[in-house]
């Protein structure tokens, strides 16, 4: 692949660049307003705020490619963004260039429903997939994010589900690809190799090359379709929250693991008070209510099957679970009020649609990362110190930007409890200069902290100094510079979302 072959001032760049656009979408589908700018150039982290020279908007593959190789030869930065629901900084232009917002190739192309699958564009929700699939007799599975999310950039992105301990991760999902690389080539994987092939799982055909764009947060290209699985809509749910000591955090990580081993439930996990409550309430005093009534640590596990026996045989493995945990089930009264709130095929609608995020302070400070089920409790009460060091002596509560005792995590066991993915949040103001000086303090503790005691981040956001990937990447050697290989050879003008997986947005 030749070099680009373009050397202009920046106005000039990008006076052609936008005219040329404009002869591929049409003139109302590109924009260098600054009104309209600013709005790509953040999201819900703490990452530097990145204006976009330009934004496209393309309605089809064909579009996407003529776009990425015109790009390709001026050497433009270009950064996909599907829903703009990211919360680690991935959609931020960190070297301006252009945005590539997808939001109208918003279709579902076929639903499969024999072989449980669809076809989808990068701009359809979760929200749309479920409530089409539901008409079927399936569902998609949802991660813990609301319903607004692209269901394509979320599976890519290896997010994870709300039925993780069954189904695995988003990338577990995908059965097919259609992706345009940098160069503007269109090429095909899995099932969408071939146009006979159907919704069928395929993987190859030889060497899967489907993984090198898997969790690659577009620095290889972008992908424009995708097939995903669809699963069956349980006919009977049950839920059994059960509760710990608030200190108890291997108690109720063995729980967590022994159920997860016995591959009785849809999803085991354990939310704390202040996350769970957030999640389950309509409104922040709903939230503050609710939460004072629940304890500390919450075991949810959601069990059930395609029939009535199905499910009392599960409910026996779980109960053998109870009794050689020495676990608790939550007070009668707990349980009647989850119930109300969490029947299975209400966790979407509920969970799913609820805006928790912007509740606090309007700033989701996520560490989310794999790590071994029984290094959950250590690093959850290192997280907590890391909090109180960082963000006690902001002042009275009811003014200081953020409290510590706000901070929440989540575990949630993985591949038969052999891992988990434990994920510790804060929520720093974006809004006042000391909370974002509190966030970035609290990063800068946090993450090389989480590398150093064995957690992976398999999402490395960020940008360069800051975020997940630029601490772990290097640290990870021979991969780190095969990493870099790869990048130069299918990227050689780094025009990809430059910045991302720890490498130089330069």
């Amino acid at each position: 692949m030749a070099k680009r072959e373009v050397d202009l001032s920046a106005n000039d760049l990008y006076a052609g660049v936008k005219d040329e656009l404009e002869k591929i979408v049409g003139k109302e589908w590109v924009s260098d307003d600054p009104v309209i700018l600013i709005g790509y150039s953040r999201d819900q982290s703490l990452e530097t705020a990145h204006s976009p020279n330009l934004v496209v908007l393309p309605e089809s593959t064909e579009q996407v490619s003529r776009i990425l190789k015109l790009a390709n030869r001026y050497g433009v930065a270009v950064t996909p963004w599907s829903t703009g629901a990211n919360a680690g900084g991935g959609c931020i232009p960190q070297r301006g260039g252009i945005v590539l917002d997808m939001r109208r190739m918003d279709r579902i192309l076929e639903f499969d429903e024999e072989n449980m699958s669809v076809r989808i564009q990068p701009g359809v929700t979760f929200g749309k997939v479920y409530v089409e699939a539901e008409k079927l007799g399936l569902r998609n599975v949802c991660p813990s994010a609301p319903a607004s999310v692209s269901m394509l950039a979320n599976y890519l992105d290896k997010g994870v589900f709300q039925v993780s301990n069954k189904y695995g991760v988003g990338t577990d999902s995908i059965l097919g690809m259609v992706i345009v690389q940098p160069d503007g080539t269109v090429i095909r994987t899995g099932c969408l190799f071939q146009d006979n092939f159907g919704s069928i799982c395929v993987e190859g055909p030889g060497p899967d090359i489907t993984g090198i764009f898997q969790g690659s947060m577009g620095t290889f290209g972008i992908c424009t379709e995708m097939v995903a699985q669809l699963y069956p809509l349980p006919e009977f749910e049950e839920i059994i929250p059960a509760q710990f000591e608030e200190d108890d955090l291997e108690g109720v990580t063995e729980f967590l693991r022994q159920v997860a081993r016995e591959d009785c439930s849809f999803e085991t996990i354990l939310f704390q008070d202040a996350y769970l409550s957030m999640g389950l309430a309509l409104n922040q005093d709903g939230a503050e209510i609710l939460r004072a009534q629940m304890p500390r640590q919450n075991a949810i596990v959601f069990y059930g099957g395609e029939t009535e026996e199905e499910s009392a045989i599960r409910r026996e493995q779980l109960e053998g679970v109870l009794e050689r945990t020495g676990t608790e089930l939550s007070p009668e009264g707990m349980i009647e009020l989850f119930k109300d709130l969490l029947p299975w095929q209400r966790v979407f609608k509920i969970i799913q649609v609820t805006p928790r995020v912007e509740r606090m302070t309007g700033c989701f400070e996520l560490f989310w990362f794999n790590i071994a089920m029984d290094q959950a409790p250590d690093m959850a009460r290192a997280f907590m110190k890391l909090a109180r060091k960082n963000f006690a002596d902001m002042g009275p509560a009811a003014e200081r930007p953020f409290a510590f005792e706000e901070t929440t995590f989540y575990l949630q066991p993985l591949e038969f409890g052999r891992t988990a993915m434990l994920e510790m949040d804060a929520y720093p103001n974006q809004g006042e200069p000391e909370g974002v000086k509190r966030g970035l303090a609290m990063a800068r503790d946090a993450v090389p902290y989480i590398c150093e005691s064995g957690g992976l981040f398999d999402r490395p956001y960020g940008g360069v100094g800051s975020g997940f990937g630029w601490v772990q990447t290097p640290m990870l050697g021979t991969y780190y510079e095969l990493l870099k290989g790869l990048k130069s050879e299918l990227d050689p003008n780094n025009i990809m979302n430059p910045g991302r997986l720890g490498l130089s947005p330069d």
